[in-house]
């Protein structure tokens, strides 16, 4: 591609993204117009191909550690830092859209925050998020981290915290670095073991999310299947 049709080229992808249709990119060239900002003097589609032959996909990309993506040949740390701004960015903004938005009936919400958060974790790690009377978000906390299929959280420090901000609710977030959604019988143990450690407060578990890069499960959601909503009900019920 010579200089002016490489021009020519990047002014067509931001005349695209400026007329409102980034649904019609094709992840290469989002990718690709995202590197004209870091790589102003070649031709970035080979680059942008090669990332996502490298990484799979597009929140794999994101998701990529800083010395992964510093061994794909022609990308530079400018781009490197670049794409770990526009990543720490998405996080900013959806953490500040919870912060104003009633939680309840939000397990999506939970999920991709938490997919943002913990999308470029090896091993697992769990969010506590602290909700107030009205169901808004007092803080978010990440606490226990482990190996890629196990976790250590201490229930009774999670209640200290809820206590401690004035917490009226409480919901988990954990991701499984594997891939699959669905709770293990140690999800089940940490949910009923921290739900026991917040009922004598009258501080009420309102949901447990478990997210991977390909889904998320909630147990509120999922309360009345697989017999698992005694885990999210009997505690609040008194049983």
């Amino acid at each position: 591609m010579t200089p002016e049709d490489r021009l020519g080229h990047r002014q067509r992808l931001r005349e695209k993204f400026e007329k409102h249709e980034q649904e019609a990119f094709l992840d290469y060239e989002l990718l690709e117009l995202i590197l004209t900002y870091s790589i102003p003097r070649r031709d970035v589609k080979p680059l942008a191909k090669e990332l996502l032959n490298r990484f799979h996909t597009f929140p794999g990309v994101m998701d990529a550690r800083p010395e992964d993506l510093a061994q794909v040949p022609g990308l530079g740390q400018n781009t490197v830092t670049l794409l770990k701004l526009i990543r720490s960015a998405n996080v900013r903004y959806l953490a500040r859209t919870m912060e104003s938005l009633p939680l309840l009936d939000s397990p999506q919400l939970f999920a991709d925050y938490a997919r943002m958060k913990l999308g470029d974790k090896s091993c697992e790690v769990t969010l506590v998020f602290y909700l107030n009377t009205q169901n808004r978000l007092i803080r978010c906390d990440t606490l226990g981290t482990g190996s890629v299929d196990a976790i250590s959280v201490f229930p009774s420090e999670v209640a200290k915290n809820a206590l401690l901000c004035g917490a009226h609710s409480v919901v988990l977030c954990h991701n499984h670095p594997g891939g699959g959604c669905l709770p293990s019988r140690e999800d089940d143990a940490v949910t009923f073991s921290i739900r026991n450690a917040l009922a004598p407060l009258e501080i009420v578990l309102l949901d447990h999310v478990i997210v991977s890069r390909f889904g998320f499960y909630s147990y509120r959601m999922h309360e009345h299947e697989r017999g698992r909503g005694c885990l999210l009900t009997k505690l609040n019920e008194g049983d």
